[in-house]
């Protein structure tokens, strides 16, 4: 087995798209990430090799975590080895359930670092869309006008869902940087106030994701989300999509049934696992 750490992301695109490319509903977080039109230099991009084949790729653009989910079985353990000597800073790992727990067995077992749940998802694909009938209002792309309501209100998901968000500079120029690389978003208006947003990324091999999609606290309960969501799936579809994806927090029943009512359907579930260093 041959682990490799990689300097430059467009040799790490050019070898482990191939890979990420066999799956990419599977791995469309990554895809759209190697997408982007650069890599921080700090990216972690390692790849595993088997007799000089390819057998998993993982990569990482801090603060978020690894993305651990191209890394076959046999790879998991030699991958953390050599992470664990070269970025035992790490402090999170994102994949599939089986994947990721193996990952954080093995970094406990190298570091000592106590791995903790953070977050259950569920990576939904679109079927059938089922555009819900009875919710007023429209929907309406972005324009230049809207971009400071957009940093407003993902910031205020990031809150909600992950339970921090970066410093409003820093913030506002990730959003700059994603509209930037093509990043859509949809709102859904009532009287011409927006009062839902669901963003959408363009396609990468085919695979369009959604998300996040957000809706202010006091304009809940009406079927915006839905909406938005609905429309942004046609959207995507419009953008060149063959196939439209999104994630759900599994602890919570409203979206999943919601996107479930408008014709999204489970592919896998996904852990996001932290790592609590040893005093």
């Amino acid at each position: 087995m041959d682990v490799r750490l990689h300097d430059s992301a467009a040799e790490f695109a050019a070898i482990a798209g191939n890979l990420y490319r066999r799956d990419p509903i599977g791995h469309t977080v990554e895809l759209s990430g190697l997408a982007a039109p650069a890599l921080p230099a700090d990216a972690v991009l390692l790849t595993a090799w088997v007799d000089g084949r390819l057998a998993g790729a993982a990569v990482q653009t801090p603060p978020h975590p690894l993305m651990c989910g191209g890394l076959s079985a046999p790879t998991v353990e030699p991958a953390v080895t050599l992470l664990a000597r070269t970025h035992s800073e790490l402090s999170a790992v994102r994949g599939p359930n089986a994947t990721a727990e193996a990952f954080a067995s093995a970094w406990q077992r190298h570091t000592g670092a106590e791995p903790e749940v953070r977050t259950g998802e569920r990576l939904h694909r679109l079927g059938d869309l089922m555009p819900p009938t009875a919710v007023p209002g429209e929907a309406r792309p972005h324009g230049p006008d809207d971009v400071e309501l957009l940093a407003d209100w993902t910031a205020r998901f990031f809150v909600e869902a992950f339970g921090s968000v970066a410093a409003p500079p820093v913030h506002r120029a990730f959003l700059d940087g994603l509209l930037w690389a093509g990043v859509r978003f949809v709102l859904w208006t009532q009287r011409r106030r927006p009062v839902s947003m669901a963003m959408i990324r363009p396609p990468v091999a085919g695979v369009s994701r959604i998300g996040p999609v957000y809706t202010p606290e006091d304009e809940r309960g009406h079927g915006y989300g839905s909406a938005v969501t609905a429309a942004a799936s046609r959207t995507a579809t419009a953008m060149g999509a063959d196939e439209v994806v999104l994630f759900t927090d599994i602890a919570n029943p409203v979206p999943n049934a919601i996107y479930r009512r408008i014709g999204f359907r489970p592919v896998s579930d996904w852990l996001v696992i932290g790592f609590a260093a040893t005093v």
